[in-house]
């Protein structure tokens, strides 16, 4: 069997990300309340940690993303439960340290809150994904102190879009100016389209077919998380359990179009395929 090309990005230490990677990041909702359905704390007697980031590291997940807060849109979901740090700490610093101390894998934590953020970074995660575009610019100095990776994402909080690319170029250019101005290396900061936040149904699936042209604006690497999101099932007409070949469609797209993570829950099947895109595009490269 072919052994995985990012095999190296296994080791936390030497985690790279850049143009060229394509990495799986699997995921894991510390919430009772996830838009997906699989939030463990749901039911936490068939959660098991261990067997699950086992299961993903045999799989071929790259990259293991922890949360604990949903970050379902208030607009479209009822009952949204807005939690505080302290709880937040509660339910992701047990899991990122469980994860830390068995397996050699990098952690991902998903979060806009600067303590929640501190405390996952003591305990060993290697990239922020914070989904509110930098809600916060306290969280600067931490980054600058940690030298860590950002993911940073496109979220206008009020929804409001006419031209949907040409405004996430230049929401993502103010925000990518503010973290470079004030020592953010380029080299570790991630962009991420932002689909399901702040968007229409349909400026979600603009974004993600025209990813291409969000790396060529800033030659850095994006990553897209499209994953069961309710675009989805506006298109195909499923409930968010019974979307996972359109999914599977988005992960080889986004592949295709250049994206460098994949964020997904379901990631045994799009192991597969990322697999297969990877192995189609290289062949097509050959005379």
């Amino acid at each position: 069997m072919k052994e995985n090309i990012n095999k190296s990005n296994m080791n936390p230490d030497n985690l790279l990300i850049n143009n060229k990677s394509i990495l799986m990041m699997g995921i894991i909702n510390a919430t009772t309340d996830s838009f997906s359905g699989d939030g463990i704390y749901s039911d936490k007697n068939k959660f098991d940690i261990l067997e699950t980031c086992q299961s993903m590291i045999d799989a071929g997940v790259e990259i293991i993303d922890v949360g604990g807060e949903s970050t379902r849109p208030k607009s479209m979901y009822n009952q949204v439960i807005e939690i505080s740090e302290d709880e937040e700490i509660e339910r992701v610093i047990p899991l990122i340290k469980t994860i830390r101390k068995n397996f050699k894998i990098p952690i991902s934590i998903d979060s806009k809150k600067i303590k929640v953020i501190k405390e996952a970074i003591k305990e060993g995660a290697n990239l922020v994904n914070d989904i509110s575009m930098l809600e916060d610019e306290n969280l600067i100095e931490l980054l600058k102190k940690h030298d860590i990776y950002y993911v940073l994402t496109h979220y206008r909080k009020d929804g409001k879009h006419t031209k949907i690319m040409s405004e996430m170029l230049k929401d993502l250019n103010g925000k990518l100016n503010i973290l470079t101005s004030n020592g953010i290396k380029r080299k570790k900061i991630i962009l991420d389209p932002g689909i399901g936040f702040g968007k229409k149904y349909f400026h979600s699936a603009e974004v993600l077919s025209k990813i291409n042209l969000l790396k060529k604006a800033f030659n850095l690497p994006v990553m897209v998380g499209a994953s069961r999101k309710s675009f989805i099932g506006e298109y195909i007409d499923k409930d968010v359990n019974e979307r996972i070949f359109g999914t599977a469609a988005t992960v080889a797209y986004s592949i295709m179009m250049g994206a460098n993570i994949v964020r997904v829950h379901d990631y045994k099947e799009m192991i597969d395929v990322k697999k297969i895109t990877e192995t189609l595009i290289e062949l097509s490269k050959k005379e």
